[in-house]
């Protein structure tokens, strides 16, 4: 008699399977495109190891295992993506979420707490709106703007808004750049812009992503360079800037806003892997 698919010969099955293809955090993966296939939290996979998928849920689970062992990433593959203890909805029109993203939300919060009166936020390039959502289920009192220049992410954006119930304090809108014609200051300000240099060798899954969400020119900086410009004007003083930059733009980024004048000495700030991965800037 055939030994039979359970929950934990399936996920055995297939971490090894996803490693021999080389498929990022391999029993991860695993664990959340079985969730997904049998309509539960992934936590109950562990009090469900002997249960055996029916022949829908098997045929599921296996199509989702096919396309991700071909690097199709996993978050597109069940629609979500958790960002900040957080689910979010993502689809092919937005980069997905990333752990070393939270550091924006963390010193946005940090910023706006220290205020002692509700804050203004403006979260650009917010693409899936994790930034924007995470500020403000974080800081109960602050209002945000999410922007973006594509129309299919500010949508999921604001579908994100919803599902959180922060619609009433996160305006998603489609603007590029920053390039918003209403008036006023805002207190803080997060981005988190293309920055992949054009021809910079990418992982097999970040191919599956928006392009216009993550190349940024020769030297990755196309963005960046006029974020920092246009910014001081947006800001209150005493306003924050917070933005990512990739792995090896520390010193451009930290040169351009040094040179700039309008902002005190930036931080550098350093993700989970010890990366500088933002910087924080308060305009003077």
């Amino acid at each position: 008699m055939a030994e039979p698919w359970t929950v934990l010969r399936l996920l055995n099955w297939t971490r090894e399977h996803f490693v021999k293809a080389g498929v990022d955090e391999p029993r991860l993966a695993a664990e959340v495109l079985l969730a997904c296939a049998l309509r539960c939290p992934r936590i109950m996979l562990y009090a469900r190891f002997e249960y055996e998928p029916n022949a829908e849920e098997l045929a599921a689970f296996r199509e989702r295992v096919k396309r991700a062992a071909a690097h199709e990433p996993v978050a597109y593959l069940v629609g979500e993506k958790e960002f900040y203890s957080l689910a979010f909805a993502v689809t092919p029109a937005v980069l997905i979420p990333r752990g070393e993203t939270e550091l924006l939300v963390d010193e946005a919060v940090k910023h706006l707490r220290s205020l002692g009166r509700p804050g203004r936020v403006w979260d650009a390039f917010t693409g899936s709106g994790c930034v924007a959502v995470a500020v403000a289920v974080q800081a109960k009192d602050a209002t945000v703007l999410a922007t973006d220049v594509s129309p299919e992410a500010v949508a999921v954006a604001a579908g994100n808004a919803r599902r959180h119930k922060v619609d009433s304090r996160v305006r998603c809108e489609v603007v590029d750049r920053l390039d918003w014609a209403e008036a006023g200051e805002f207190d803080v300000l997060t981005a988190n812009p293309p920055y992949v240099a054009v021809g910079a060798p990418v992982g097999q899954c970040v191919q599956h992503e928006p392009s216009s969400a993550l190349y940024a020119g020769a030297d990755g900086m196309d963005f960046i360079a006029p974020l920092v410009r246009d910014a001081p004007p947006r800001l209150a003083p005493g306003g924050a800037l917070v933005l990512e930059f990739g792995y090896d733009q520390a010193d451009r980024v930290r040169d351009l806003i040094v040179a700039g004048g309008a902002f005190a000495e930036p931080r550098i700030l350093r993700d989970h892997q010890g990366i500088e991965r933002a910087a924080a800037a308060v305009r003077k």
